[in-house]
């Protein structure tokens, strides 16, 4: 299982069927557009970047004479489509963003990646925020899952470095329309501050417009309901300890036993507030839906603010803020700890490396990464230290003010408690038959719970 499991399985899958190609042809040189010495290229799956980066192109270029040439291809599928039939054709780009803690891991071990590990020293490890700084590195953890012969990562190397953090943030992140809230009487100026509060607003805006005034979320992807809402208002309510007992050895403490019901009663709360059909919805399609104002919440990551922002809506519009927590548990002030989304890696064939590390290097600095975050809406994977409330700009204040680090912050990353055999679409699909499909209650939900994550440790 990958150092960062959330939100990847669903690109590792595609990109593992890459592998074999890509191993073929590593160490061939890229083609005529990447060896020109004064001109890089760098490709990109996400097309919410392109601005940001194209607009840092054209500083970096003004300060080192050096032109970065940017292309997004997208979705994902297509994105990893493209790098394998370009490791074939020995053209790949020479900066490549990737999907932290995962694709990294998959094109390095392929040999399409230089390793950065001698080129990036403490000093620039030292400038990203806490906890993401490695996601890129080949841990003893991330070597041993490699040997697996079913792993996405086979062929890397202990202590190879494949990529830096671009782009960093957390899941749990609430979206709410500004109009529907004060139509529904809300102010949006005071978020709800308890997990009861957040489903009174979900009650008050339902009852403003009942077709129009629910909660979306991408559940076609089932493990979003999981990722995004159970687990951190889980975390929560039974504080650490408790919460990683919930997929632990003693049945006494996992799902099944009392805690788990106490949990999925809570999260059941949000069950009549489920905008019709959203367990149809992709992820996009559910950021779409509530851009269109077809939902007044959208619960997604601190990486939904551009994505809204890309379907055409004004983040004026927007107030975003962190799950709360739920009264009464064992944490009251609940934080999400970051976790590197996106890393900036470099190709084997480019025969530009020093420009390029050049490229990652700017970057990754604090007054590029804040501009860059300020024009793509994407929180960047640079600690932007005291400053970073003005540098990001007050569209993505609120989203960095969620960030927390100690027990009280809930780390999506964190999985080690967790038997390896636990599969997060299996668990997912089940949340979603109680809800929003109430084909199970949260008791039966619960006990079903408890029987995969026992069978997972037999």
């Amino acid at each position: 299982m990958d150092t960062v499991r959330r939100g990847r399985r669903r690109v590792l899958s595609v990109v593992a069927a890459a592998v074999a190609v890509l191993a073929g042809v590593a160490g061939c040189s890229s083609g005529s557009s990447s060896g020109s010495g004064g001109t890089l290229t760098m490709w990109t799956f996400k097309q919410t970047h392109v601005k940001a980066l194209q607009a840092a192109a054209a500083s970096f270029k003004s300060q080192t004479g050096i032109t970065v040439n940017i292309t997004a291809y997208t979705p994902d599928d297509t994105y990893t489509a493209k790098v394998q039939s370009a490791a074939a054709t020995h053209n790949v780009a020479d900066v490549l963003e990737v999907h932290a803690g995962g694709e990294d891991f998959t094109f390095g071990g392929a040999g399409i990646l230089s390793d950065l590990a001698s080129s990036v020293d403490a000093s620039w490890r030292g400038r990203f925020l806490s906890g993401t700084a490695d996601t890129g590195l080949v841990s003893d953890a991330v070597y041993q899952e490699s040997l697996n012969p079913k792993s996405t990562h086979r062929g890397v190397k202990k202590g190879q470095l494949f990529s830096i953090p671009f782009t960093a943030g957390t899941f749990g992140i609430v979206f709410a329309s500004k109009s529907k809230l004060a139509a529904a009487g809300l102010d949006p100026a005071k978020p709800p501050q308890t997990w009861q509060d957040l489903l009174d607003w979900f009650k008050a805006t339902k009852a403003k417009d009942a077709n129009a005034g629910g909660v979306t979320l991408g559940l076609k992807s089932s493990s979003t309901g999981l990722d995004w809402v159970l687990e951190p208002l889980a975390y929560g309510y039974l504080g650490k300890a408790n919460y990683q007992a919930l997929f632990g050895k003693d049945r006494t403490q996992a799902w099944g036993s009392p805690n788990g019901q106490q949990v999925l009663s809570l999260y059941d709360g949000i069950t009549p507030y489920w905008a019709a059909g959203t367990q149809t919805l992709a992820i996009d399609d559910a950021d779409r839906a509530f851009a269109q104002g077809k939902s007044a919440f959208d619960i997604g990551g601190t990486f939904t603010m551009s994505a809204l922002q890309q379907d055409g809506m004004n983040p004026d519009d927007i107030v975003a803020f962190g799950l709360p927590a739920a009264t009464g548990g064992a944490i009251s002030d609940l934080k999400l700890a970051p976790i590197a989304l996106t890393g900036l890696a470099i190709s084997s064939q480019s025969k530009n490396q020093a420009d390029a590390l050049k490229w990652l290097n700017f970057l990754t600095t604090q007054q590029q990464a804040g501009a860059f975050a300020q024009t793509s809406l994407d929180l960047p994977g640079t600690d932007l230290g005291a400053n970073g409330s003005k540098l990001v700009g007050p569209h993505l204040s609120s989203l960095e003010a969620v960030f927390g680090t100690g027990d009280n912050a809930y780390n999506p990353g964190a999985n080690t408690f967790i038997s390896p055999v636990w599969d997060i679409t299996v668990a997912g699909d089940l949340v979603v038959k109680m809800s929003p499909l109430h084909e199970l209650t949260p008791a039966s939900l619960n006990s079903q719970l408890g029987t995969y994550v026992a069978n997972g440790w037999k």
